[in-house]
């Protein structure tokens, strides 16, 4: 009887599991082995450059590391400001470049800044750097942050690095 039961139970409770999953979408993720392949780019455009060394991290969409990587030589108080970066964007959904347009307008004289005062919140990056991994429908996937040389550099291998994935990022209507 007690096994009847039991079974029952367990019968019961995953019906509405199963009317409920027909209602949910898809989510998608971006993978560590993509986040590596973010960080080789990033690493070819230093070079390339001939840059200062880099820090790069690599977060999901909830500013989780998938992966991080510091050139010998880069500085060390870069891997810090690479992870800020990467978190503020995959958090905001925008590049860290625009949260400083927003803290001190786009002057950086204060004229015209939609949220002054958020480059106070802690953790939160205002300086370019920082970029959302989004995929073509702009869905945000993750963050990727890069630290070492001037923000203007920082932005352009973090660039580099979203732009090595970009095949993996065509998502959305005309995709599916």
């Amino acid at each position: 009887m007690a096994k009847r039961s039991l079974f029952l139970a367990v019968a019961i409770g995953l019906i509405p599991v199963s009317a409920s999953a027909e209602g949910l979408t898809k989510k998608l993720v971006l993978p560590a082995s993509a986040a590596q392949e973010m960080i080789a780019a990033c690493f070819a455009d230093q070079a390339d450059h001939a840059y200062a060394k880099v820090t790069v991290f690599v977060v999901d969409d909830g500013g989780h590391l998938l992966a991080a990587a510091r050139q010998d030589g880069a500085c060390k108080a870069c891997s810090n400001i690479a992870r800020n970066k990467a978190v503020t964007s995959a958090l905001y959904g925008a590049a860290t470049r625009v949260m400083a347009d927003l803290s001190f307008g786009k002057k950086r004289d204060g004229v015209d800044a939609g949220l002054p005062g958020a480059a106070f919140v802690p953790g939160l990056v205002a300086f370019a750097g920082g970029l959302p991994v989004t995929t073509t429908s702009g869905e945000v996937v993750g963050g990727i942050g890069v630290s070492g040389v001037s923000s203007n550099e920082d932005e352009q291998c973090a660039q580099a690095g979203v732009a090595a994935i970009a095949r993996l990022l065509k998502w959305g209507p005309a995709y599916d």
